[in-house]
């Protein structure tokens, strides 16, 4: 009896530490965007978006007029908000705040609450590179016949407002598109 108990310990203990494919059921979609472009305001760190912002963020919302949305999600600032403000008036959706500094709780929760649901989540220069490589990005980077061996960063600079990243999943493989709204 007692090595039939030590593999039921064993077994049980392999059920709760091992990720179990079938168990994690992904979202659909995913558009992942950065905020429009913002007021330049010297000494506020919350300001709100510019004219330009403002057009894209209508923009934004026209790319995704008939794409069947489940949730929209924004980091607490107003130009994540107000990013997504005219798509959450079109489709009638709540903006959901999340915490850029729990990004992993953030993905986690992604990847396994949100089965087979659209989604659209507004982040920022520093925080959109990393969500993409957290949900399974990854670029192939070589120069002539070297290639590199590990994995680069994805860099948003600054000024850069008009990708709208877009993730399916092919079983648990993300497949990345790229869109653009610029004008």
């Amino acid at each position: 009896m007692k090595p039939l108990l030590t593999f039921g310990i064993a077994a049980i203990i392999y059920a709760l530490t091992t990720p179990i494919a079938f168990a994690t059921c992904l979202p659909n979609s995913l558009y992942i965007t950065r905020h429009a472009e913002k007021q330049d305001e010297k000494n506020n760190h919350d300001p709100n978006l510019s004219e330009q912002g403002q057009a894209r963020a209508q923009r934004i919302a026209d790319i995704l007029a008939d794409v069947n949305i489940n949730h929209l999600f924004s980091t607490p600032y107003n130009r994540t908000k107000q990013t997504l403000a005219p798509l959450s008036q079109h489709k009638n959706l709540v903006i959901t705040e999340y915490d850029p500094r729990e990004q992993d709780t953030f993905i986690h929760q992604i990847k396994n609450n949100y089965c087979n649901q659209t989604l659209v989540i507004a982040g920022h220069s520093n925080t959109v590179p990393s969500i993409l490589q957290d949900l399974g990005i990854h670029f192939n980077v070589s120069l002539g016949k070297y290639r590199f061996n590990y994995q680069p960063s994805i860099i948003l600079s600054e000024h850069e407002f008009g990708q709208l990243f877009l993730i399916h999943f092919n079983q648990d493989t993300p497949i990345l598109e790229i869109l653009s709204s610029d004008s």
